[in-house]
């Protein structure tokens, strides 16, 4: 019986300007599929939460803000290297 392993989230300090992450879980095909974020900030919000905003590489238009806890979650984001 093979047994299964859980990646660990890294650290939320390890989240570092230029870092490239692409979702886990977002469309296969179509917009969006294999969409490609850059890291462009890190900050701490008011509340306490590290969070990067994030740029699509394709579409420099496209941001997002992402707490770094949820981007260094294997399950939702994967590094894209």
């Amino acid at each position: 019986m093979a047994s299964a392993t859980r990646s660990k989230p890294m650290r939320s300090g390890d989240v570092t300007l230029e870092d490239r992450f692409t979702s886990a879980t977002g469309p296969t095909f179509g917009r969006g599929a294999g969409a490609v974020w850059r890291v462009v900030q890190v900050f701490e919000g008011g509340d306490g939460v590290r969070y990067a905003r994030l740029v699509n590489a394709a579409d420099r238009s496209l941001t997002k803000t992402v707490a770094t806890g949820a981007l260094l979650d294997r399950s939702l984001f994967r590094h894209a290297g």
